[in-house]
């Protein structure tokens, strides 16, 4: 496993250098390479970070909701309960405004 780490950090290493040089036809090649690679890969990273995003949301809103619904059976929190839907809360709606701020 740490063979490969340093296989990807030597050859990522060794783009950027190639990419700094000026070395007109290897830097070209370079960069159609790199512009192959990418090639379509826009849409299915933006929709993947978007589901990932939406569950963590999901499971916050859930967590608050679970933490509620405890308070209620019980008539009040506990100081852990009322750290946690804090923490939960703030959790989700910084999320919430990522998600509602960031064009998907």
């Amino acid at each position: 496993m740490i063979q490969l780490l340093f296989f990807v950090l030597f050859v990522e290493g060794f783009i950027a250098l190639l990419l700094m040089l000026k070395i007109g036809p290897l830097r070209d090649l370079v960069m159609k390479a790199l512009e192959q690679l990418k090639s379509g890969k826009g849409p299915a990273t933006v929709k993947t970070i978007a589901c990932t995003i939406s569950l963590i949301f999901a499971s916050s809103i859930l967590s608050i909701l679970k933490i509620q619904s405890k308070g209620a059976k019980l008539g009040t929190l506990t100081p852990m309960d009322q750290v946690l839907w804090r923490t939960n809360l703030l959790e989700a709606s910084l999320m919430g405004m990522c998600y509602l701020t960031t064009p998907f």
